[in-house]
């Protein structure tokens, strides 16, 4: 078993990196039930990005090319050239972003809940009556509300509390 165990860790560290990037208010957590149904042939890096999770929160520096930038550097830091790009909502504008500006490190691009504009009246609505007003700390029954209107199905209530927590160290700017 002991070995068997070291070939998986061994082929997962020279395996294909994969990036996985969230979404808006989410971590890694949100890809934490997928990492473990992976091949043994995939490295896969579930990121935090900037503002969310444990990661830093910049006073500003949140547009797409700041998270590119940031995920430019993480590829650098990794000793990886190119990867696979697994963006999921703010995730896949993000990994757009970094398609546009280093398309010689892309080697695939998955895009998940992408947007293929942000100049929706709708939007634009909900932002200013339902984002902007925020402050910090954001009140836990605004983060719940926030992840269960996200769900397509149910999810494990231990599960949902993690995500929920992970909303909760989101700043509100």
């Amino acid at each position: 078993d002991d070995v068997a165990e070291q070939r998986d860790r061994r082929a997962k560290a020279d395996g294909v990196p994969v990036i996985l990037l969230h979404g808006v208010t989410d971590s890694w957590r949100s890809f934490e039930r997928v990492l473990p149904l992976l091949p043994p042939n995939i490295h896969a890096f579930a990121v935090s990005q900037r503002g969310h999770g444990d990661s830093s929160r910049p006073t500003s520096g949140y547009r797409f090319a700041d998270m590119s930038a940031d995920l430019l550097a993480f590829l650098d830091a990794m000793g990886r050239h190119t990867a696979s790009i697994v963006g999921h909502s703010m995730g896949a504008s993000v990994a757009q972003r970094f398609v546009i500006d280093h398309l010689d490190r892309v080697a695939r691009l998955v895009l998940m809940g992408a947007f293929s504009t942000f100049h929706d009246p709708g939007l634009a609505d909900f932002v200013a009556s339902s984002i902007a007003p925020l402050t910090d700390p954001i009140a836990p029954p605004f983060a719940r509300e926030w992840q269960l209107s996200t769900l397509a199905r149910a999810m494990s209530a231990d599960h949902l509390d993690a995500v929920v927590s992970e909303t909760l160290k989101v700043p509100a700017r």
